[in-house]
């Protein structure tokens, strides 16, 4: 029995000594930029995203986002998004988000405020009866959204490359490998780019740290424009819905 606790214990850890270093790369920040996405549903236009990126200080980097379904998607379910978020433009570690979603029944809030140790979480939504209580997760070198695309962007992407790394978007850590495919060249709605192609798995940090499989997200293909900016070009992934995409459709 000894034994066969010790052999799970050290399954359980393997994943985790397997991590990318966290230190940034050598590829340098991304310089302000605003974003115009264009999202689908196979065929079916489904929606919209709206992007800023700002560098307010000499060390910290803001992203502001909206979304929203459109046409046919949103009499299907209607979402309106808003999406703020602060880092350490130096060391690409999150410092908050703050995240509201509104559904056609409900309006679901979240706050997440990282530090060295892991983030301190609050979620609430309209249709729950009980206050929110904030809870904690302790996981050294975690990512949010912006962070975690900041630091993947910033290392050298030689094709062939794996990075690990721990996202924690909103209510729970995921394990995130990106794959470095090689290059091509793609076109989106705002033109031609060469472009550097990724694989993305997702896999759930269990409590007892063991991964688990995502619940509704199976895979995920996208593309980083190969230039000074390695912008966020497309995004193909296959959910529990079928397949979806976002696509660039204007830069500024």
């Amino acid at each position: 029995m000894f034994v066969l606790l010790l052999v799970a214990g050290t399954a359980r850890a393997d994943w985790r000594a397997e991590l990318s270093p966290p230190e940034p790369g050598g590829f340098p920040p991304l310089r302000p930029v605003k974003l115009e996405y264009q999202c689908g549903w196979g065929a079916l236009m489904a929606g919209r995203v709206e992007a800023e990126f700002s560098r307010p200080g000499a060390d910290t980097c803001e992203l502001e986002a909206t979304a929203d379904t459109t046409g046919l998607a949103r009499a299907l379910w209607r979402l309106d998004a808003t999406h703020e978020a602060r880092g350490n433009l130096l060391t690409l570690k999150p410092l908050t988000v703050r995240q509201q979603e509104v559904y056609r029944a409900q309006t679901v809030r979240t706050e997440l405020d990282f530090d060295g140790k892991g983030v301190a979480r609050l979620r609430e939504s309209t249709t729950d009866k009980n206050p929110a209580r904030r809870k904690r997760y302790d996981f050294p070198n975690l990512y949010d959204l912006q962070t975690a695309l900041l630091y993947v962007r910033s290392q050298k992407l030689t094709t062939g490359a794996v990075y690990r790394i721990v996202v924690y978007p909103a209510t729970a850590p995921y394990l995130a490998t990106v794959t470095v495919l090689g290059r091509e060249e793609i076109k989106v709605k705002a033109g031609s780019y060469p472009a550097i192609k990724l694989d993305l798995r997702l896999q759930k940090v269990t409590e007892d740290m063991t991964l688990a499989p995502h619940g509704k997200f199976k895979r995920g293909t996208a593309w980083l424009s190969d230039d000074a900016d390695r912008l966020p070009l497309r995004m193909n992934a296959q959910i529990f819905v079928g397949s979806v995409w976002v696509e660039l459709a204007k830069a500024e």
